[in-house]
């Protein structure tokens, strides 16, 4: 067994590209333990996926998932602004004059001052929101960034916020671009992406146990209602042109009333037509919160941005600072459309209402649009590009 093993083992090597300030937190890819991975993933064989194959109604397992981990959204995004920074602090994260706050929210983490008299451009800004209500989620921020610093060598000056205006309550954290020892703080993307979503599940249910089988019920009940593409949604695409609802499942049934709700399908007696852009609209909404009320909402037509060369009048813009949004976004009036364009660290003053001309390759859910790629057009037909 020891000689199979080794197989499986390759030495670690160093990687001289990488950010002398960070902890060595993770051995990369080719340094596992390849054999313990696969007896890790055997012993959770047969745990059942949170997807269901609705057509048949066969279960569909899925071995590296855990359906009893409690489950939580998160999503950061940074800044270089200094502006932006000292906004966030003192407006957005205590949600100071906001409509329908009559109090100002109580921050928390380091002491504002130490905050404030270290503070740099750089700053990271984090959303957490579990699954489950029964989270003290002021002693889950103090738990992740502890985690977080053990697994960074870094010590953090950050500061949190518990935001419940939305119904679901939520923490908001922001994170100081230096470290109490003068460190320059980056996080790895597959950090940002993964780990800490991962670690924070995980702390999450160390905290208040396992998903119980009537949780994991519940949650399957509300996917039908869910503003998202979902398997639901896989199935209903591969079927014909008119659904007729005779025979179907009574959650797909669900799912069919539910984007009629939402205006992406449309009744005939007893048959359901699904629109056009349904699954651009369920997608963009995944991964752009407020995409689907802008969609709803709007006058005209609203499409996502699919990238190549386009001239309009700025109509809204959505911010991460100010409304409670995932991304920046500009949504531009052109004819007789409107277009959602995610822009990455948006410079949000004084776009409303001009003339702007973009031209980028990207488009779609990737969000590579950023200020140099936004050009105001004055009434001479001339260009200035916005910079920070």
């Amino acid at each position: 067994m020891k000689d199979l093993r080794t197989l499986f083992n390759h030495p670690k090597q160093s990687d001289p590209e990488r950010d002398p300030h960070l902890y060595d937190w993770r051995r990369p890819f080719h340094g596992k333990d390849d054999a313990a991975y696969l007896n890790k993933l055997l012993k959770r064989r047969g745990r059942r996926s949170s997807t269901e194959r609705i057509s048949s109604g066969k279960a569909r397992y899925n071995v590296f998932e855990n359906l009893h981990k409690q489950r939580v959204f998160f999503t950061t995004t940074y800044s270089k602004s200094i502006k932006s920074h000292k906004e966030y602090i003192r407006d957005y994260m205590p949600q100071k004059n906001k409509p329908g706050i009559s109090e100002e929210k109580e921050m928390f983490g380091v002491p504002p001052e130490d905050y404030l008299n270290n503070m740099v451009p750089l700053h990271f800004k984090w959303i957490i929101s579990p699954e489950s209500q029964n989270v003290e989620l002021k002693l889950l921020a103090h738990t992740v960034i502890k985690h977080v610093e053990i697994l960074t060598g870094y010590e953090l000056y950050w500061r949190g916020v518990i935001h419940t205006d939305t119904g679901h309550h939520h923490l908001h954290i922001v994170v100081n671009g230096k470290d109490k020892n003068g460190k320059s703080v980056r996080f790895p993307k597959d950090m940002i992406k993964n780990t800490i979503r991962e670690m924070t599940s995980n702390i999450i249910t160390n905290m208040i146990g396992e998903r119980t089988k009537e949780e994991i019920e519940a949650a399957k009940a509300r996917l039908p209602f869910a503003k998202r593409w979902t398997e639901f949604d896989e199935q209903l695409k591969e079927m014909p042109e008119k659904i007729f609802i005779k025979n179907l499942q009574p959650s797909l049934i669900q799912r069919l009333q539910f984007l009629e709700s939402i205006k992406l399908a449309t009744k005939d007696n007893l048959s359901y037509s699904l629109n056009p852009d349904f699954e651009e609209v369920l997608k963009a909404t995944g991964r752009y919160n407020l995409y689907l009320e802008e969609y709803l909402k709007s006058d005209l037509p609203l499409r996502l941005f699919e990238g190549g060369s386009i001239t309009g009048k700025v109509d809204k813009v959505i911010n991460f600072d100010r409304d409670e949004s995932w991304n920046d976004a500009i949504i531009i009036r052109k004819d007789n459309e409107r277009i959602y364009i995610p822009v990455y660290q948006l410079h949000k003053e004084h776009l409303e209402g001009k003339t702007v001309r973009i031209e980028h390759a990207a488009g779609g859910t990737n969000r590579n649009i950023s200020n140099k790629d936004i050009k105001i057009i004055d009434n001479r037909s001339k260009s200035i590009s916005i910079e920070r």
